[in-house]
């Protein structure tokens, strides 16, 4: 790994463009933008204020900087550096700005969120969406770089109020936009058509009393909205804003801290629910049960010989295997039925190497495998403080769905990565002694590659069959306080509160083997086609309820329609090359139960489909992938086959 020089920026502001060409900085009132490949400067843009934020359109054509002090935004181009684009709110004020997906208009949220404005740079046009909900919050920082959020009340004076940054999202087709508004003291959830001049398409009344955030699965067919952290409610809306199902963990009545933290899955079939009560609720969009809850144990040993099961017990007892995973199941490359891959830092001290080597010796930290039991020890909170550091506040899933990293802020030393493909277990437990773990990030292009950070001069690296730890050099001075991946996924953007540096990884087949990646398919792909991109549904007369049934789920979720005839082909377009990153009792499960009068009638018209058609695609789901019917040679000799033909 190569490290670039640190460049010097404010407030931690640096940002890779989306094809992975440029990266921006800012400092004071001025942008400086750079080619990511060597560096050099490409273009600087002045400002007329200092820039409190920016962000670089989708198309990277474009960047959109956010003075917040005047109440201004400025959008600035890289094809065309005298372009000039600049909107000023007045006395409204300017709370933030964000990008549409088309990369042509732009979102503009005044103080208090009074409105917010559509803004057309290819257009002159405005639009203008109101009853938008904020949620008033004040974070204070505290020591070990962790963020408190305290509910605003008239004797807090003495901090600044920032709005609920999740009331708003589009969906990922870039077609529909959702927005959480407050009408008539109700929660309710509107949905506006982005190719349609930003009409109203759907204004639904939710089921949450003060709902604090909204997330779009990466599928596009359903929405979660949750409630605050003092109701325990999540509720699921499908696109058309249908009401599918709200979930709640407790029993009515009990008065417990609510959700925390929410994260889909890449292919939209479970929900991740981090939970005040240090649980993480998996949640399938089958019948949106309660699949699991794993649980984070602290205070008490951990054997990384004996596995730990998602209720936080051992799975190994006395010599005897868990029962849930059978003896003849074939077991892939690197899956241990029950062991955990416990690391933990370790960093050498430097007096002792400046003593042997007599002269001074940086520090080095690496990873060191733990074998025998260890203790995570538990930060016990200050009852007298409001929004106290417990519960799992970060989750995230791999890019394939087979990882789930989790941090239970009552040790946010360590790092819980649970395997969810063959076992809902515990796969790898990260401890780290330089400090908590700040922010953590998935490689877009990788199936399994974490990086993480813990506000220490070192990068921390995962991956299934290893860990890595690489140090900033030791001339730096540079803490590590956030990581990005580039989209390519062959650098890293490491931020610190006063510079930024790049670290290259290159994108050689030995250099990626060097960090333990291996060459695996991802479990499942959405469809090409998104189900937020169809056209809404129609309002039909006939129907009593006025809407149309909800889009069924797509071929190979969840295996094909069992009504439908099974000797039909399904077109392979349709059929992702895997299942789902559901685990694989649930898959079994879910199955339709197999037609033996079906299966004969299906072999048997094989061998005729075959001839008839020698190199015919046959797409199953059960194989997960495309299996190709080889041509049958025919025992009949040529002169034979002829005469055949002709009798027939």
């Amino acid at each position: 790994m190569n490290f670039s020089e640190p460049l010097r920026l404010s407030n931690g502001l640096a940002e890779v463009s989306p094809n992975s060409l440029y990266v921006a900085s800012a400092a004071q009132h001025k942008i400086t933008v750079r080619v990511c490949s060597s560096l050099q400067v490409f273009q600087i843009y002045g400002c007329v204020d200092v820039i409190h934020n920016f962000s670089w359109s989708p198309d990277s054509s474009f960047i959109l900087c956010v003075l917040k002090k005047r109440g201004i935004v400025q959008v600035l181009s890289l094809e065309n550096p005298d372009y000039t684009c600049k909107v000023d709110e007045g006395s409204t004020g300017l709370l933030s700005a964000e990008w549409a997906p088309d990369s042509r208009h732009f979102l503009t949220v005044t103080e208090f969120y009074l409105r917010i404005t559509v803004w057309s740079l290819s257009e002159v046009a405005v639009s203008y969406l109101k009853f938008a909900k904020v949620i008033e919050f004040y974070f204070i920082p505290l020591m070990d770089g962790l963020i408190s959020l305290i509910i605003s009340s008239p004797t807090n004076t003495h901090v600044s109020i920032q709005p609920c940054a999740n009331n708003l999202a589009f969906s990922p087709g870039g077609r529909y936009l959702a927005l959480i508004e407050r009408r008539d003291f109700r929660d309710h959830l509107s949905l506006f058509d982005c190719h349609a001049n930003w009409q109203l398409l759907r204004n639904v009344q939710l089921d949450t009393q003060d709902a604090v955030g909204l997330r779009w699965s990466p599928d596009g067919r359903f929405l979660a909205v949750w409630d605050d952290c003092l109701r325990y409610r999540v509720a699921l809306y499908t696109v058309d804003g249908r009401h599918v199902h709200s979930y709640c963990a407790y029993e009515p009545g009990q008065d417990l801290l609510g959700v925390k933290s929410i994260c889909w899955s890449p292919s939209g079939q479970l929900l991740a629910i981090g939970s005040y009560d240090q649980k993480c609720r998996l949640l399938n969009s089958f019948n949106w049960s309660c699949l699991i809850s794993l649980s984070h144990p602290t205070d008490k040993p951990i054997n990384p010989a004996l596995g730990l099961s998602a209720t936080g017990k051992p799975i190994q007892i006395d010599g005897e295997l868990d029962s849930r995973v059978p003896d003849t199941q074939e077991a892939p490359l690197g899956y241990r039925p029950h062991r955990i891959d416990v690391y933990q830092e370790y960093r050498t001290d430097p007096s002792a190497l400046a003593a042997e080597f007599r002269r001074p010796q940086p520090t080095e930290v690496v990873y060191r495998l733990v074998d025998e039991a260890i203790t995570i020890p538990s930060i016990k909170p200050d009852p007298k403080l409001p929004n106290p550091k417990i519960g799992v506040g970060l989750a995230s899933f791999s890019k394939d769905g087979r990882f789930l990293a989790t941090r239970n802020d009552n040790a946010p030393r360590a790092l819980w990565i649970w395997s969810i493909d063959r076992r809902l277990s515990l796969f790898s437990l990260l401890i780290h002694t330089s400090g908590p773990v700040q922010c953590l990030a998935w490689d877009p292009t990788t199936p399994a590659r974490l990086a993480l950070c813990t506000g220490s001069d070192s990068v921390f690296m995962w991956t299934p069959q290893g860990c890595l730890v690489v140090q900033t050099p030791s001339h730096f001075k540079f803490s590590v306080s956030a990581v990005n991946w580039f989209p390519r996924g062959d650098a890293l953007l490491l931020l610190s509160e006063s510079h930024f540096c790049l670290c290259y990884l290159g994108g050689a087949d030995g250099e990626k083997q060097c960090l333990g990646e291996r060459d695996q398919n991802p479990m499942w792909e959405p469809p090409k086609r998104q189900f937020s991109d169809l056209p809404f549904p129609r309002i039909s007369s006939n129907d009593p309820d006025n809407r149309e049934p909800a889009p069924s789920l797509p071929l190979g979720v969840f295996g094909p329609n069992p009504k439908e005839n099974e000797e039909t082909e399904i077109p392979a377009e349709y059929v992702g090359p895997h299942v789902g990153d559901t685990p694989n009792w649930l898959r079994r499960r879910v199955a339709p139960k197999p037609d033996k009068v079906s299966d004969r009638c299906r072999s048997c018209s094989t061998d005729v489909m075959s001839r008839s058609h020698p190199n015919r695609t046959l797409t199953t789901v059960s194989s997960r992938r495309q299996a190709w019917a080889p041509a049958h040679k025919s025992p009949l000799g040529a002169s034979e086959r002829q005469s055949a033909n002709e009798l027939s």
